[in-house]
């Protein structure tokens, strides 16, 4: 009776563990690559990722987060089904234009590597909603970037802005943006009044005053500065 309590027991993890589509093993995987749907590898030491994941042609979200990347394999910007992507915390210079084929994606999360501009094609994924660029080395950002028209979400906190650029006030439906701790951060731009749907600024850690948010709260009346 033990015995096959524990078996039963084990049958239940085996099932949990893949129910769904989703995998936590890169080798589990591949073993039937058209059931993944969800892929976690975060958190693995991996150091770079095979072209083999171009096999996961029905894969919906991908978490490569917290691992030794130094780069991503062409294969995965094949994987048109993408509407999550998790690179974050990896050791990336460069995102490559071939993002542009990811064209479903919805949440990007790039955060806490060492990127220092980012391609003009990131602005072709107008389904984005969510994107996460905080700790890199960002001083600019691709004017393409007004072209993510559902993006409601931006984070660009710890890079090094010295102004919030001018190309996000095209953004109409962003109602977050995090600038905080881009320390050299002291200007905007004008056309920050056109950010009619922003409801949540947070300047903290930058060099904006606490006049120039008093002026902000005029201009962008119903949206929360955190300074």
């Amino acid at each position: 009776m033990r015995f096959k309590f524990i078996l039963c027991f084990w049958c239940a993890v085996i099932t949990s563990a893949f129910a769904g589509g989703s995998y936590t093993s890169l080798t589990e995987a591949l073993k039937n690559p058209t059931d993944v749907k969800s892929l976690n590898l975060s958190g693995n030491s991996l150091s770079a990722l095979p072209e083999s994941v171009g096999q996961f042609v029905n894969l919906e979200r991908l978490n490569v987060s917290s691992n030794n990347l130094i780069a991503l394999p062409k294969a995965l910007f094949s994987l048109t089904k993408l509407t999550y992507l998790n690179v974050a915390g990896n050791k990336l210079r460069i995102i490559p234009s071939s993002i542009s084929n990811l064209k479903n994606l919805q949440e990007l999360e790039i955060g806490f590597n060492h990127i220092a501009s980012l391609p003009k094609e990131l602005g072709t994924l107008t389904k984005l909603t969510r994107l996460v660029l905080s700790k890199n080395n960002l001083k600019v950002l691709p004017a393409e970037i007004n072209q993510l028209t559902s993006l409601h979400i931006l984070d660009l906190s710890y890079n090094q802005l010295i102004s919030i650029p001018a190309a996000l006030t095209g953004i109409k439906n962003l109602r977050t943006l995090d600038v905080s701790f881009n320390k050299q951060l002291a200007n905007y731009p004008t056309e920050i009044k056109n950010m009619k749907a922003l409801r949540l600024l947070n300047l903290k850690g930058t060099k904006i005053t606490a006049k120039q948010v008093d002026e902000l709260e005029w201009v962008i009346a119903e949206c929360k500065i955190i300074l």
